[in-house]
């Protein structure tokens, strides 16, 4: 049996820390889901920042300028990667 291979980068929003640059690889969630974080601008590829994040509450979130308050529930079905900043020579 193979074992699959784990990307450690790739994490759920609501696991996201803040200060960091991420980009939205998948949302686990039905048509409304899709629907609400569409009209916010959060779909598939774009990118972000986390602005601040509390254990208990919402995750903010900063995207094309806007900044968004996510809750928990909907930040879980989020799936994200992290974006390296290091310059490419």
């Amino acid at each position: 049996m193979m074992t699959p291979i784990v990307d450690e980068r790739v994490l759920t929003l609501a696991d996201a820390v803040p200060g960091k640059k991420y980009r939205i690889l998948r949302i686990n969630g039905g048509f409304r889901l899709n629907s609400r974080l569409c009209a916010m601008g959060i779909v598939p590829k774009e990118t972000f920042y986390v602005s601040n994040e509390s254990r208990g509450g919402p995750v903010r979130v900063s995207v094309k300028g806007s900044v968004f308050a996510i809750g928990r529930g909907m930040a879980n079905r989020i799936v994200v990667g992290e974006i390296n900043n290091r310059k490419k020579y």
